[in-house]
């Protein structure tokens, strides 16, 4: 192969070469320009509590967000940082209102701790009571036998979907968080503090 076809080949490796670099940079940027932030989130609600009437330092700070259209709510998540207190065998709760389900949960506490499991420290629970507050509730680090779980710190996020057979789906709606525990009497309490998250649809 002499000189002149050497540069004609290289000419055209160079070519088809900046052709592909291009086209690859396009759909880049056309994907990045795809992604929409908060697509369809038509309210967020932030929380924060503490379990400030007890001794122990354990708390909850977190988001809701709804995901909606037409003034129904479609999907809603929770994603909240906790912190538990290891002497604290209360943990943290996450209450579920009426005509919404649980479809996924996903949990790291407690976070760096060798051989702990975070599946192990996370509890669900309902009730077929139609005249409770709750239709279910999320327990994170949360031990009915009475013993603290170890403490530590994690990130929870919560997705929650209605449910398709409700004839209605209400306007408004309650989440709620509580945390801590304690001995009072004789009597062991969990959940010394709470608070209740409103949601309105069409707010």
């Amino acid at each position: 192969m002499n000189i002149k076809a050497r540069y004609i080949l290289l000419a055209i490796l160079v070519a088809i070469a900046t052709i592909i670099i291009f086209q690859l940079a396009s759909k880049q940027v056309k994907s990045f320009h795809e992604t929409a932030a908060n697509e369809k989130i038509v309210q967020t609600k932030s929380f924060s509590i503490n379990s400030v009437s007890t001794a122990w330092k354990t708390s909850a700070k977190g988001t809701v967000f709804v995901k909606g259209n037409e003034g129904r709510a479609e999907h809603i998540q929770i994603v909240a940082m906790i912190e538990i207190d290891p002497n604290d065998w209360g943990g943290v709760a996450f209450y579920i209102p009426d005509k919404w389900y649980i479809s996924n949960i996903v949990s790291s506490y407690p976070e760096n701790k060798i051989q702990s499991k975070p599946a192990d420290y996370v509890a669900t629970w309902t009730t077929p009571d139609t005249g409770a507050d709750w239709k279910a509730w999320i327990e994170v680090g949360r031990d009915r036998s009475y013993r603290p779980t170890g403490g530590g710190t994690g990130t929870v996020v919560i997705d929650l979907v209605p449910d398709k057979n409700a004839k209605y789906q209400p306007e408004t709606f309650e989440f709620g968080v509580e945390v801590g525990s304690n001995i009072k009497g004789g009597k062991k309490i969990m959940g010394t503090d709470s608070i209740r998250i409103p949601i309105s649809i069409n707010e």
